[in-house]
Parts: C-alpha cells; sequence; structure tokens
C-alpha cells in the first residue's frame, strides 16, 4: 500500500497523532504485516531514522527505526548502526527513574513540519517491546539509539517534539534552525547534512 505521512500542521491529522495508539495482537493479520513492510520501505525512502504508525494515518502500537551508518556519523552519542527493526507494543522508562540525565540534543519530525530544536531526551532508558513474531524484548538503550526510542514510543502515546520544548529550549523555524545545527558540525558533517537537506524531507 502507498503510505502517506500525516503532519500536526493540518487539523484532520490530530486525531490519530495525538491519541494513543491501540495495542497490536499476535499473530500478526496479513494486513499489519504488510503495513510493517510498508513502513520499512517508507522509512528507507525518506531517509529517517523512524517513523511510527500513527505517522502515515495508524493508530497502532507500532514503529520501525534504523540507524545508518551516514546517520550514525551526524551523532556524537551515537555508538552503533541498527538494521531497519519494528518494534510493538513498546514502552520505556528511564534506567535511573527521574534522575536519568537528560541531554538536549537535535531533532525533526516528519509529523512537525515547521518546528524543529533541541528535544531533551533521557540519556538512558529501559525499554520492552515485542518483535514481529510476539518474542518480548527487553534492554537498555543509550546515546542516540535511546533518543530515536524515545522519540517514537512518544508517538505511540501522542506526543510529539513540540511537546517537549520549553522556554529555554532552541526550538523555531526549520530553516532558521537548520543554520545553527551546522554551525555545530565539523566540516565533512555538514557536507553529509547538506547533501541530506537537498532532499524533500525534514531532517530527524
Amino acid at each position: 500500500m502507498a503510505l502517506e505521512l500525516v503532519n500536526i500542521e493540518h487539523s484532520e491529522n490530530k486525531p490519530v497523532l495525538r491519541k494513543k495508539a491501540a495495542l497490536v495482537s499476535f499473530p500478526l493479520s496479513t494486513e499489519i504485516k504488510q503495513l510493517i513492510a510498508d513502513m520499512k520501505d517508507k522509512v528507507i525512502e525518506i531517509d529517517g531514522v523512524g517513523l511510527a504508525a500513527p505517522q502515515v494515518g495508524h493508530s497502532l502500537n507500532l514503529f520501525v527505526y534504523v540507524i545508518s551508518e551516514d546517520a550514525k556519523s551526524l551523532r556524537e552519542d551515537a555508538h552503533e548502526s541498527i538494521p531497519v527493526t519494528a518494534l510493538l507494543n513498546a514502552e520505556y522508562q528511564p534506567v535511573s527513574g527521574k534522575t536519568e540525565k537528560i541531554i538536549d540534543d537535535w531533532e525533526g519530525c516528519f509529523s512537525v513540519v515547521s518546528t524543529m530544536g533541541k528535544v531533551p531526551r533521557y540519556r538512558r532508558i529501559k525499554y520492552r517491546a515485542q518483535d514481529e513474531s510476539g518474542n518480548w524484548i527487553e534492554g537498555i538503550a543509550k546515546g542516540f539509539t535511546a533518543r530515536v526510542l524515545q522519540h517514537e514510543i512518544d508517538h505511540l502515546n501522542g506526543t510529539l517534539i513540540i511537546d517537549k520544548f520549553e522556554a529555554h529550549h532552541t526550538h523555531g523555524p526549520i530553516d532558521k534552525m537548520r543554520e545553527l545545527r551546522l554551525k555545530e558540525l565539523t566540516p565533512k558533517q555538514r557536507d553529509l547534512i547538506r547533501a541530506k537537506q537537498s532532499k524533500p524531507q525534514t531532517p530527524k
């Protein structure tokens, strides 16, 4: 099926982006298996690091994520590459409760086309989810991987990056924020991100 990205700037998309997504039952239906396959294709097509079902108009607790070598090279706290992976019925919590260190770093979102900025996220999280076979997975993620998981799982609970910004956080129009971000990168990183930004998508 052809998947269309939905964004919060259009009021008709608010219900699917703002409500808590429904848990997915196993064994997976043919329709959900196809949705997952299409989402995997879509996240590669848009050069993203994650895509949650609500972002393509389906209020289901599932997302796909991937950390390519390019994405890894743009983040100082990215320590691993991850192939395209689907997780279902996912949840997370900080490793050390509310005392876990919070880091502000750049994020954009395909469902927020007018704003990006430095989003506060836990440095380490405990996460729990099911794989496509229904097996439960538990683990601790840190750095950029933890950021990606928090971003996508937040989508499943109706939370967007705009809900994370407070007055002291750097955030604003995408073009202006891109310029600020570029100033923080090395020359090699700047070349890579400029190449990405030449494509018609919002950077993650």
